[in-house]
């Protein structure tokens, strides 16, 4: 199966939670920023100014958090390695990208680690399907997402009986 990679790799990626996500000043956040707003962490070669003192400094939220390889996936595969900071105009169109794919990402980890599961060979087969399909695309989709649901709920009725 070729899975796109479901790990972060930030100096692949354009810093695009750091611009996509908006935070709310709390527990997690040292401020408030909305999405499409540049963290003012982020500096001109998409790193965090501040990454080695992210606790210290408030931001929590951005240790906990991992994109699932979409960041990079988007930022390598969709725009060929192009940023919005050299071409602005990519901006919306970034974000737009990014916030499609990693919902898409997040179930593909769900799926992969469903693999170690003992599961019934009609859920095995229906797994890898589904594994194939959401590698491929771009968007999630209802039927995607209804599919993928219940996949889980199978998954989740064979574990408890």
């Amino acid at each position: 199966m070729d899975i796109p990679q479901l790990t972060s790799d930030c100096s692949q990626c354009a810093g695009l939670c750091c611009i996509g996500l908006s935070f709310q000043q709390g527990d997690d956040f040292a401020i408030d920023k909305p999405s499409g707003t540049p963290c003012p962490n982020l500096d001109q070669s998409h790193r965090c100014k501040i990454h080695a003192d992210l606790k210290d400094k408030g931001f929590e939220g951005c240790i906990k958090f991992d994109c699932a390889g979409a960041g990079q996936r988007v930022t390598q595969m969709r725009f060929n390695g192009e940023t919005w900071q050299d071409h602005p105009e990519l901006i919306f169109a970034m974000m737009r990208d990014f916030e499609n794919l990693r919902p898409l990402h997040e179930r593909l980890q769900q799926l992969v680690e469903a693999g170690a599961k003992s599961l019934p060979d009609a859920l095995e087969s229906e797994r890898i399907a589904l594994i194939a399909r959401t590698s491929r695309v771009w968007a999630d989709t209802d039927s995607l997402r209804k599919r993928f649901n219940t996949f889980l709920k199978a998954v989740a009725k064979t574990q408890t009986s």
